[in-house]
C-alpha cells in the first residue's frame, strides 16, 4: 500500500466510523430490546464453562499492548476480513453463543447493534471492555486473566481447526 493510500485511510477511516455509527444508531428501532450485557466476571465463567465464546474485536497494536482476556479470539474488527472470520464463528458456535469485548465497550456496542439491527441476535456485549468505562472497572482492574497475542491466536486457530 503506498504511503498516501496509508495517509488518506488514517483520515477517512475515523471519519467514515463516525459518520457510519450514525446512521446505524439512526436506523435501529428505539423501541427494540436492548442488546445483551453481561459484566467481565460473568463472561469469564461462561468462557471456563464453554458456555460462551469471546471475541475481541480491539486491534493487534493494542492486543500486543494489554493482552486479551484469557480464552478470548482475536478477530480484529480493524481488519477487512472481519465480517467473514465473524461469519465463520457464527457457524461453528452460533450468535447465542458469543460475547464480544474492546477496550471500554462501545466498539462492542456499535458492532453488537449493527448485527442485531441485521437480523442477528444474542450476541453479548461486554460493556465494561478491557479497561473499564466508568460504569465498571474493566477486564485488567478486575484482575481477570489475561494471556499472549500469541497464546490468543493458537487458541483461535486451534477452535477454527475443529
Amino acid at each position: 500500500m503506498s504511503g498516501l493510500l496509508k495517509h488518506a485511510r488514517k483520515r477517512v477511516m475515523p471519519t467514515l466510523m463516525a459518520a457510519t455509527m450514525a446512521v446505524i444508531s439512526l436506523t435501529i428501532d428505539a423501541g427494540a430490546e436492548p442488546v445483551s450485557v453481561m459484566s467481565a466476571p460473568q463472561i469469564q465463567a461462561a468462557v471456563e464453562s464453554e458456555e460462551r465464546i469471546l471475541i475481541d474485536i480491539r486491534s493487534e497494536a493494542e492486543w500486543k499492548e494489554s493482552g486479551l482476556a484469557k480464552g478470548a479470539f482475536p478477530v480484529s474488527m480493524h481488519d477487512p476480513q472481519f465480517g467473514a472470520n465473524l461469519s465463520r464463528l457464527f457457524q461453528i458456535y452460533g450468535p447465542d453463543r458469543m460475547a464480544m469485548i474492546c477496550a471500554t465497550g462501545g466498539r462492542t456496542a456499535y458492532i453488537a447493534n449493527v448485527l442485531k439491527a441485521n437480523g442477528i441476535t444474542g450476541v453479548i456485549d461486554v460493556s465494561e471492555g478491557m479497561f473499564g468505562n466508568g460504569k465498571a472497572p474493566g477486564w485488567i482492574e478486575r484482575g481477570l486473566p489475561v494471556v499472549s497475542l500469541e497464546a490468543a491466536q493458537a487458541a483461535y486457530e486451534a477452535a477454527l481447526a475443529q
